[in-house]
């Protein structure tokens, strides 16, 4: 790093670091396992192609989420992506909650209440609705910020915005969420 191309071990242990961050920010905007992989490759390469471009190991987690962003989005531009129909929206909800891990977790496990299990499943079916409703600027930051858990510091690097720009948009965020579910959630 820092003018020098990655090593290796530096590329391996990269990859085993952020891996799993790439592909979830992949998934929540892709919505398909396979381009969320694709993409996930597309971002490594470029990460292996301009490792000589990498700072530090901040600049590089910072560096592969706006990478990562960028190829979603540039991936949504594309016609292929703009004419395609998903013809089974169900199954596409079930692959991206496997690949969230959320279909993995069972929370009538813990409380052992079906009703219960049924009622937390609905609310994080709504929540994850309601954010996939927001704008993409408003989508990433509450992303990176609740489900990648980064400080309000680190998404302004990511992003390349001010930190109050960042609290801006989570704020609105926040505000349109709660319109959205209310009276939908029940907590």
């Amino acid at each position: 790093m820092n003018g020098v191309r990655m090593t290796d071990e530096e590329v391996t242990q990269a990859y085993l670091t952020y891996h799993d961050m790439v592909y979830r920010i992949a998934i929540v905007k892709m919505r398909d396992r396979a381009k969320a992989e694709d993409i996930q490759q597309e971002v490594f390469m470029a990460m292996i192609r301009y490792s000589d471009r990498i700072r530090n190991e901040e600049h590089l987690k910072a560096w592969l989420i706006r990478v990562t962003l960028n190829a979603c989005r540039k991936r949504f531009r594309g016609f292929w992506e703009r004419m395609t129909v998903f013809l089974d929206d169900q199954k596409q909800k079930r692959v991206q909650q496997e690949d969230t891990g959320q279909a993995d977790e069972e929370p009538g496990d813990t409380t052992g209440d079906p009703a219960l299990a049924y009622e937390e499943d609905l609310n994080q079916q709504l929540t994850r609705e309601a954010v996939e409703g927001l704008s993409p600027g408003s989508q990433a930051v509450v992303h990176l910020r609740f489900y990648e858990q980064l400080s309000i510091k680190e998404i302004a690097y990511c992003l390349g915005l001010s930190e109050a720009a960042v609290k801006t948009r989570i704020s609105r965020a926040y505000t349109e969420l709660r319109k959205t579910l209310e009276g939908q959630i029940r907590l």
